[in-house]
């Protein structure tokens, strides 16, 4: 299996919002998309210059909007005002097998265009890659923080490939990568699956038993645990940082929690059912388990606004 280039904790940067971010400029690549878009608004509110790399999705208020896509996008184009930071958010999708495995071909040569790209000037800008704790695996009940092997299951068994020019040049670049567990907030998949079945008269889907691990953080909590790194200096360069903020709670917990705060009904789908009607892939995202903590204290210590699971399931809605 895979290791981490990972070598212990270092103090919690003293981070001040108000002189860390004055006039820092940060380029957001697929700030349009869920969790790029918190990320921006985060990044505005602590008072950066910030620039979005986007294909559609037009970007919040504030923030300066740059077409086009990471797979042939010319990044000498931003030498003229360079970044100070950059965090990557970009996604190349992949609806089925096939084209999963594309996407994470493609995701790992425009990984390794932009970080040539990087080598090639004189100051580089500390780059944070934003991943997933799905390319841990199933863990069972097993804390997880950055220290645990990589074991990508699911999607991230193709989507991981980009992640690997990165973790290559850890120590080497200044290049930091964050892994979030479940995001949730509005327009996520809690959105969908959760929030529209109960407005539709429906009720919540508890798959199998329900005991596997959830780990659950608010998208607010995640964009500014993920604007810290950014805006952390040499003191995160070479990190690797899973964003937290709620306690783990089980699959089953989670489902009854959230039917309690929307006021609607449970209903259960056998684990064998659900890998004959979506397959293996689907399967493994949506039954995993995992208790995701971190060891480093900027995340520990971080003043999250939703450290509860009701707290980010209300602000959700």
């Amino acid at each position: 299996m895979l290791q981490n280039l990972d070598s212990g904790p270092v103090p919690s940067p003293e981070i001040n919002a108000a002189s860390a971010a004055q006039k820092a400029h940060v380029l957001v690549l697929g700030g349009g998309g869920f969790i790029g878009r918190a990320v921006v608004a985060d990044l505005l509110g602590r008072g950066c210059r910030v620039t979005g790399l986007v294909r559609n999705t037009p970007l919040p208020d504030g923030a300066v909007s740059v077409r086009g896509d990471i797979r042939d996008f010319d990044w000498r184009q931003l030498e003229t005002d360079l970044p100070d930071a950059i965090v990557h958010l970009a996604r190349i999708p992949g609806r089925r097998r096939l084209s999963r495995w594309w996407a994470g071909r493609q995701g790992k040569r425009a990984s390794k265009r932009l970080l040539r790209w990087l080598e090639s000037l004189e100051r580089l800008p500390l780059t944070v890659y934003v991943s997933g704790t799905l390319v841990y695996g199933d863990r069972g009940t097993l804390p997880t923080d950055e220290s645990a092997p990589l074991n990508p299951i699911a999607f991230q068994r193709d989507y991981v490939k980009a992640e690997l020019p990165f973790l290559e040049t850890l120590g080497r670049l200044p290049v930091s990568v964050v892994r979030p567990p479940w995001v949730i907030g509005p327009g996520s998949w809690f959105q969908q699956f959760y929030v529209q079945a109960a407005r539709n008269g429906g009720k919540l889907t508890q798959f199998g038993e329900g005991q596997n691990l959830m780990s659950l953080i608010q998208v607010q909590d995640c964009a500014a645990q993920i604007s810290a790194v950014a805006l952390g200096g040499e003191a995160v360069r070479g990190r690797i940082f899973n964003t937290c903020a709620v306690p783990a709670l089980t699959h089953e917990a989670f489902v009854r929690l959230s039917a309690e705060v929307l006021g609607c009904g449970i209903t259960k789908v056998s684990e064998s059912e659900l890998r004959r009607k979506y397959g293996q892939t689907v399967y493994e995202a949506l039954t995993f388990s995992m208790d995701v903590r971190s060891r480093e204290p900027l995340i520990g210590d971080f003043p999250n606004r939703f450290p509860t699971a009701e707290a980010a399931i209300r602000a959700s809605l």
